[in-house]
């Protein structure tokens, strides 16, 4: 395979998108091109398509355990008592802030 970046682009393009595969993971779409092409770093190109690949990172499964539930804190007798804080972020950025403090008293 020639050292053409755009030419490469163009076959992962084509072994991703069409209809009939339906934008299929990095596993299969590597056994796929192996069938017919190879060129050095072919694994990472792959990797790297998928992960600009806007459908594929919208329809991505989350391989991740269930959490468990939630056990509220009893209503304290007093104010202060008993504090929460947790830090949400980075978010976009927004007035040049990326974050977000939450107290709960």
């Amino acid at each position: 395979m020639p050292n053409n970046k755009k030419l490469r682009e163009e076959i992962l393009k084509e072994h991703h998108n069409p209809a009939d595969i339906g934008y299929p993971e990095q596993y299969r779409m590597l056994k796929l091109l192996k069938r017919t092409y190879w060129w050095p770093g072919l694994k990472e190109d792959i990797k790297k398509y998928i992960q600009e690949c806007l459908k594929c990172q919208q329809n991505k499964v989350q391989h991740q355990r269930r959490v468990g539930k939630l056990h509220p804190l009893e209503i304290p007798k007093r104010p202060w008592q008993e504090i929460s804080i947790d830090m949400i972020g980075p978010l976009p950025s927004s007035n040049r802030m990326d974050a977000i403090l939450v107290i709960v008293d």
